[in-house]
């Protein structure tokens, strides 16, 4: 069969929860004055909410063209594309919709079928009419780009919050200026939304083990087909558990390594496993299992849970899991922690997992047993590596059967998001978190995003960082120092409201200079 005509779906990011009317004629007056009416006559044009995949498509107006020739579909796509004033209102992450993945668009608003005149007749009349030969329009690779890549601030405002909002108060002062969020984490709890706000990528759910046992809902991403990025915390997490029973001698990984082998037999050979916010103490050991792996104590048995771990002889591989010598491993950290000791795993979080000092005590000597055999396993010092305390042990678990590159959040999670390529063209970045301080700049991600703005502002593109923060603290103006402009939120009892304001006052700055 010969496909003769085409669809074209484009997406305009409002950074607003939902589509205003004046959204929706900033769209369709700079669409009008773009495109030429000869272009698009006899294309069908809708417009409105289209969801796509799992998202609402809240505050994304799309329009939709349908039944036009390959060749004025992909004009039409150069055109709106290189056309500074609507590449800048573009959905950054997905701003085109393939003709075969266009959904729902039959609910939206017809506007018509466009005529020789640029008229569209037959619908609502609304969208004006097409020009008969654009001028005066600038180019996309003239405009000014400013980043968006702010930390969540714990406990109040989500990254990818965060910054939506800033877009909101940049767009307002500079319509004409390309908004590309870039939301960073650490590694921890809210990892896998900042990479879906900056990554274009597939969510995906499996149903797993959870941290005692229960059956969970987990997500994970997918990107490209081959790379997946899985959260512990989503599988194994604390907040899984509530407040009451937390027991690490008993709660398990195992639901984190499900989901590691469920990604490898969907055809992905790079797993990066974030690590943070877990209920386990098990060293990965719930986690290995999952993956084929068997740990046989003294008497022949197998250990199962944490309590055993000090039991552990040796490491059986021969049901491991075939697929985990096709794939590469990053083991994502949120804190440097080794595996042993005052600063290690367990007496550094286990506290917090429901460990009094009885458990505490059995649960250390597990994890010294079970990091001679992890040295022994992999021929190098895992357990001492920073981050191999992370997520109760995974770190060292992942490090040594894996073979695992353990790395800072920060900087996979700048990785991941293309982060220094982004920044090549840009004017500003916007970084952000709770509280800055002196040990901002000691690895953290605000701290890695001004170092590498620094670094580039020596070479060609000469980008500025910008910071808000909810409150400095001692060594502050370190940060200060280092930035253009900082603004800060202060403890308000209405933080969103609050960082609405500084966003504004950050805006207007950046305008200044800008404009």
């Amino acid at each position: 069969m010969e496909i003769l005509r085409f669809a074209l779906g484009v997406r305009f990011e409002t950074y607003n929860d939902s589509v205003t009317e004046a959204d929706k004629d900033a769209v369709l007056g700079e669409l009008a004055l773009a495109v030429p009416a000869s272009l698009v006559r006899g294309m069908h044009v809708y417009g409105g909410v289209c969801p796509i995949g799992d998202e609402s498509g809240e505050g994304i107006y799309t329009v939709v063209f349908i039944n036009g020739p390959l060749g004025p579909m992909r004009r039409l796509y150069r055109i709106i594309d290189s056309d500074a004033a609507l590449n800048a209102m573009l959905e950054p992450n997905e701003p085109f919709i393939q003709n075969n993945v266009i959904r729902n668009f039959s609910g939206m608003e017809f506007f018509g079928i466009v005529d020789k005149q640029g008229v569209c007749e037959g619908g609502s009349g609304r969208m004006p009419a097409f020009v008969r030969k654009p001028s005066g329009r600038r180019r996309a690779d003239e405009m000014k780009t400013v980043l968006i890549a702010p930390n969540s601030f714990k406990g109040t405002i989500p990254a990818g919050t965060a910054a939506r909002h800033i877009s909101r108060a940049l767009r307002r002062e500079l319509p004409g200026v390309k908004l590309v969020p870039v939301p960073v984490a650490d590694g921890g709890d809210g990892t896998l939304e900042a990479i879906r706000s900056a990554v274009r990528c597939t969510v995906r759910t499996a149903k797993v083990t959870g941290p005692y046992g229960e059956p969970v809902e987990a997500k994970y991403l997918v990107a490209g087909g081959s790379s997946a990025v899985i959260e512990s915390a989503l599988a194994s997490g604390l907040a899984l558990c509530g407040e009451a029973g937390l027991d690490p001698l008993k709660a398990t990984s195992f639901g984190t390594g499900e989901l590691i082998r469920r990604a490898l037999h969907e055809g992905v050979r790079e797993v990066s496993v974030c690590l943070g916010g877990s209920a386990t103490n098990d060293c990965g050991l719930g986690l290995a299992r999952a993956l084929g792996y068997r740990f046989i104590k003294a008497d022949g048995e197998e250990a199962e849970s944490a309590s055993e771990l000090a039991e552990v002889a040796a490491i059986d591989e021969t049901n491991a899991d075939p697929l985990i010598k096709k794939a590469a491993f990053t083991a994502v950290c949120d804190v440097k922690n080794p595996l042993l000791g005052p600063n290690g795993a367990t007496y550094t979080f286990g506290p917090q997992k429901g460990a009094g000092a009885e458990a505490l005590e059995l649960l250390e000597n597990g994890m010294g047993n079970m990091a001679r055999l992890l040295d022994a396993y992999a021929g190098r010092a895992v357990s001492q590596t920073a981050g191999a305390g992370s997520a109760g042990g995974m770190g060292a678990m992942l490090a040594a059967l894996l073979n695992a590159r353990i790395r800072s959040g920060a900087e996979e999670l700048l990785r991941l998001s293309d982060f220094d390529e982004k920044l090549r063209s840009a004017a500003f970045v916007i970084t952000g978190e709770g509280m800055i301080d002196g040990t901002s700049l000691d690895g953290k991600a605000v701290g890695e995003i001004i170092e590498r703005v620094d670094k580039a502002a020596g070479g060609a593109s000469r980008p500025a960082a910008a910071v808000i923060a909810g409150c400095g603290g001692e060594g502050a103006e370190l940060v200060e120092a280092k930035c253009r402009f900082v603004e800060y939120c202060g403890r308000e009892e209405e933080p969103l409201k609050a960082f609405d304001a500084a966003a504004r006052r950050l805006a207007e700055d950046i305008a200044s200079e800008i404009k």
